[in-house]
This record gives structure tokens, sequence and C-alpha cells, in this order.
């Protein structure tokens, strides 16, 4: 760990000026009254850049430390420190401001070796002085210790908190005068207090992962290792610390706790250090229990918020018995997931206004379940049927309407001409209206078996084709097949009634020409395909012109009414683009 240095000077250009020489990553303190206010212990490494101006107010413990002395040569101050030789470089006011950086890098190697001896001997003088003596742990205060636990337990929901309770009872256990918890984030460790930091390539870390000591500044027992020591001495100087106690779990570390000087300015013994021991050991459960406290917490106030918002949910054990507050129809249904061991559904209807899923708990055995009370749903569903029933019928009514009241205006006429003067004519068209009405009455039958024709699998290029022959019309058709399963007789009478319409609406028009194009797009069970019918002046019943509110019906074909509705059977519609020739109409297909 690199040397610390101090800038002792008041002369804050003088300090820039040292700063810009200073090699990047060096650990850089300004002298200040309260920079070291618990002083240093032996294996402290720092450099000393010395103002003369400010030699009375360096500390006495910073006098032993490699010093560059700077002042003004030939005066009392400078003249003297050089006789005593109180420094190692002695250099002018302007020498430093340029040739600092040229000492620096040996001068920072030379404390951290006379750090490294202060260290060995130090522990030279302890191995002298020490006597065996029995460990004695006192006991701790009973009351004291069960009003830390108290407040421990108390406060667990939140680590701000139970932080702070282990602060205090550091006070009341350890008589430590100040405590600093390092905690483990992402990328190091930080203290609760303050901008201390430390990342997680320090040797502290790896020093500590390795040797999960207490480690005391006064009285240090671990392995002899004077590189970690030199960086464990730098770190208890610059955070004020006599004891640094590991929070370790199997080899990670997960914190660091920071005690300072004894509240009785004795050192710790000890007892203080295993008691320092369980205290890490008790801090590291109470933090996990906390992260999972307040998980458990958090999961408790959204489940409250889901019971209040969102559908009903249920979990049984194999076995468990249905809660009687359970709908009937949620019971009913658990009871056929038991018996059938798969997933099933209930859909709201019109006497039971529930939607509920269940299923099997493969982990356990045990039921899921989960409903959801859709009263409104039900109403809105039986809504839109009696608007979509009204506007079905509006549409029949208006379309029968037109198809009988065409003939039978012409039928009431002939009834009150007598039978010998009906001329050629007239009995032509009479009928052909009773023709109509006939192909009416074939339709109305067809009507009533929509829903029994078989779908059968069809290639659309064939149908297409077929109704351009019989139509007069172009047909454009793509070289795949384009199958799919469709009531093919329905399919045709549809398509067929629709293209006769627009050729009729068309008649006595300049080129009244039509032209079929089929397409389509997706595959398998997404397939698509798209019935294209192009000419000039395209008029479909419903369809084109499109209808405007408040305008009179344009509802006149029963055959259209049923084209379109065999359309929707075939999961399709019906409605109309912009296209090359003009607007097209557009007739799209899925498989029924």
């Amino acid at each position: 760990m690199p040397s610390l240095l101090i800038l002792a000077t008041a002369d804050d250009n003088l300090a820039a000026a040292w700063e810009r020489q200073i090699p990047e990553g060096r650990s850089v303190v300004r002298l200040v009254p309260d920079s070291f206010p618990a002083g240093s212990r032996p294996g402290f490494a720092a450099v000393v850049v010395l103002d003369a101006t400010v030699e009375d107010k360096l500390p006495q413990f910073l006098a032993g430390c490699p010093t560059i002395y700077v002042g003004e040569p030939r005066s009392l101050p400078y003249e003297q420190a050089k006789l005593v030789q109180r420094a190692r470089v002695f250099l002018s006011y302007e020498e430093s401001t340029k040739k600092l950086r040229d000492f620096l890098t040996v001068l920072e190697e030379l404390a951290e070796k006379q750090s490294m001896m202060e260290i060995l001997l130090e522990k030279i003088r302890r191995s002298e002085l020490s006597k065996a003596a029995p460990k004695v742990i006192p006991a701790a205060d009973t009351a004291e210790l069960w009003d830390f636990l108290e407040g421990a337990v108390e406060n667990m929901d939140t680590r701000d908190r139970l932080i702070a309770e282990f602060r205090r009872a550091s006070r009341q256990l350890m008589h430590a005068s100040h405590t600093v918890f390092f905690l483990r984030e992402t990328d190091g460790f930080r203290a609760d207090r303050g901008t201390s930091f430390f990342g997680m390539d320090d040797p502290l870390v790896t020093f500590l992962e390795m040797h999960p000591v207490v480690i005391d500044g006064s009285n240090w027992d671990s392995p002899t290792d004077p590189v970690a020591e030199l960086a464990v001495r730098n770190r208890l100087a610059m955070w004020g610390a006599r004891l640094l106690v590991p929070v370790h779990d199997n080899g990670q570390l997960l914190g660091l706790i920071a005690l300072g000087v004894r509240d009785d300015g004795q050192p710790y013994d000890d007892a203080d250090r295993t008691r320092a021991v369980f205290f890490a050991r008790l801090l590291r459960h109470f933090l996990a229990r906390s992260v999972q406290l307040s998980r458990l917490s958090h999961m408790a106030e959204q489940s409250n918020l889901g019971a209040k918002y969102l559908p009903r949910t249920l979990l049984l054990a194999a076995g468990e018995a249905v809660p009687r507050h359970v709908p009937l129809v949620v019971r009913d249904l658990i009871g056929r997931v038991r018996r059938s061991r798969e997933v099933c559904r209930v859909s709201p209807l019109p006497d039971q206004p529930f939607r509920a899923n269940a299923g099997l708990v493969n982990e356990t055995g045990g039921i899921w379940a989960f409903w959801e009370e859709a009263s409104a749903e039900v109403h809105d569903a039986l809504m839109r049927s009696r608007e979509e029933r009204g506007t079905v019928l509006r549409e029949l009514a208006l379309t029968l309407s037109h198809e009988l009241g065409n003939a039978l205006v012409s039928l009431a006429t002939f009834r009150q001409v007598p039978t010998k003067q009906l001329s050629a004519e007239m009995l032509k068209t009479l009928k052909a209206d009773i023709g109509s009405l006939e192909r009416l009455n074939t339709r109305l039958g067809l009507m009533q078996n929509l829903d029994e024709a078989d779908p059968v699998e069809t290639d659309l290029r064939e149908l297409v084709q077929k109704l351009g022959i019989a139509c007069k019309a172009e047909v454009e058709v793509g070289p795949d097949a384009v199958r799919m399963p469709v009531a093919v007789d329905l399919l045709e009478f549809a398509l067929s009634a629709l293209i006769d319409t627009v050729s009729e609406n068309q008649s006595g028009r300049e080129n009244p020409g039509l032209a079929l194009q089929l397409r389509s797009t997706g595959a398998k069970d997404e397939l698509t395909a798209l019935i294209s019918v192009k000419g000039r002046n395209l008029e479909l019943e419903g369809i084109l012109p499109e209808p405007v509110e408040g305008a009179v019906p344009n509802q006149g074909r029963i055959a259209v009414f049923l084209a379109k509705e065999i359309i929707r059977l075939h999961r399709g519609g019906i409605h109309a683009g912009p296209g090359i020739k003009g607007t097209e109409i557009l007739i799209s297909l899925r498989a029924c």
C-alpha cells in the first residue's frame, strides 16, 4: 500500500504546486488541526512535506516520518533545521515547486521500510513484556444485553435502524468511543457514516478473507506479514480506529466493524476481542434476517393490495379441504382438477358471474386456483349480443322487404287484371316475379342450414377460376396452392352472389368488365385467403358506396345478406379499399 503524503503548509498556492507533482494514485492529506485526532501507532507510513512557517504546528508523532523541509535558504529556521538534520531533504520554495517529484519515490520507499522496522520492534517489545495470564471474560451487564436484543429485534425490518441499535450496543457492551460499520456493496465496502470507502481489490479485503481475525492496533497477534500489517496500520490511522472486527461468512468478507478507542482510555483486552467476535457474528445473522424480513414485508404489502384489486387466489396442499368462503363454482372446478389432474377453466355466464382457473401444483401435489367476479362483463356481453341481434334482424327485415316488395307489387297489379286481358309481356313479368319468389324461398331454406355444412380441404384457386368462367371475369391466381378447409357449396354460392350483384349494378355502363385476384398470407392455422374484385364503378349493398349515418339503407338482396353470413362463418369479412384501377372490394377468408 503506498505511503500517505502529508502536505504541511498554510499557503494554498504552494500546496497546489506540490499536488501537481504528486504521482497519480497517491493518498494526499493537507495538515489541519483535526487531521489525526487519534494520533498514530507503530507501522504508520507517511512522507511529510513541511513548510518552515508551520513547523511548530506539526504533531509530535509525525516528527519521525521522512520529511522534505521547504524554506528560505540562509534564514534562521532553515539553517537551524539543517544543522540538526531535521529532515532528509532541504529545498527552497522555488525548488519545491519544480523538484519535489524527484525525491518523493525514494522517501516513500524509505517510509515503508521504516514503518516495517517499527512494527517488528514493537512486536519484539510486546513479546518481552507480555506475561502468560488466563483469559477471563467478564459477564456483560445483563440488563444492557437484553435491552440491546429487544431493540435489534424491534428494528430488524429496517437496516439503518438495525445498524443504529448495534452502534448503541457497541458503546454499552464494547465501551467503544465511536463505531463505523463498513457494509458490502457491489463494488466495495462503504461506511454507514461519512464517505469512507475501500474497493474489493483492496489488500485489506484479501488479508481478512484469508485471515478472519480481530485486528487490535495496539496488540496485534495476527500472522507475521509486514506488508499486510502496514496496509492495516494505515487504515487504522485514517479511520481513527483501534479495533477492526471482520464480519465473515464461509470465506467471504461481508463487512467490517471499526471500533475507536475505549471510553476509559484502556486498551482492548482478550475479553473485549472475544466479545467483538460474537458481536460480529450476531450482526451477520441479524443483517441476513433483516434482508429476508424486508422482502417478506414488501411481499405482504403487495399481497394485501393484490387481495383488494386483483383476482382472488388460493393455494391448497394435497388433500386439504376447500375453505367454505370459496364460491361454489370454484369449489366444483377444484374438484374437477383433482379428478382430471389437468388445468380447468370456467367462463362467466348469465347464470354464474365468475371467471376461474385451477390447476395442479407439481411441487407439492396441491391445487392452485384464482377467480374473479365478472358480472359487469357478462352484462356488457349481453348488451352487445342484443345490439348485434337487433342489427341482424334489421338487415334481414330490410332485405326481405325489398325482395318481397317488388314481386308482390307486380302480383297485386296482375290480380286486378282479368286473365283474358293478360298480354305476353305481362305473363313474362308475372313468371319472372314468381321465379324471384321461388328463388327467395330456396335461399331462405339455405339460410336455415348454414351451421350444418361440413368443411372440406379445397384449393381456392380452382374455385376462383370456376367462378371467373361462370361470370366471364378475368382471373389472376398465384402458382402456389391455397388450400384450406371450407364449405365449398356455401362459399361458391356466396362468391357468385356477390359477383353477380356487382355485375348487375354495373349493367348499362361502359366497359363493365370485372377481374378477380386470389392471394394468401400466413401458413397453416394462420393461413388467410384474400379475393379482390376489381373493376370500374363498383357497387355492393352496404359496402360500396360506404354507408353514411342518416342515409337511406341500401339493403336489397337476400343473396348478399346470405353471402355476408357465409363469409363470417369462414372467419372472414368484406370491405372496400383503394386499388390500382380504383376502389376494390376485398374478401378475406380463413379456415372454418
